[in-house]
């Protein structure tokens, strides 16, 4: 890992710092809210991944079908 993070490089982390921005702008929530989503999710996702490089794509797919289903049934 990279620095201490869940990151192992500063192009990972530039990856998943986009989409944590363009997630957070989406969803209209604060980043630091999506980053801790994001990140949690990331690490789950990360334990068993062989290819690094779609894992963004897989946290932000979650991510948004998590929030639209706690939207959903809030309402």
């Amino acid at each position: 890992m990279y620095m201490g993070t869940i990151y192992v490089n500063d192009a990972e982390a530039a990856l998943h710092e986009a989409a944590i921005d363009a997630l957070a702008s989406e969803m209209r929530r604060p980043p630091a809210e999506i980053k801790a989503h994001y990140e949690k999710e990331l690490q789950r996702l990360q334990k068993g991944a062989r290819v690094r490089e779609f894992l963004s794509v897989c946290a932000t797919r979650h991510l948004r079908e998590t929030f639209r289903n706690s939207h959903n049934a809030k309402s």
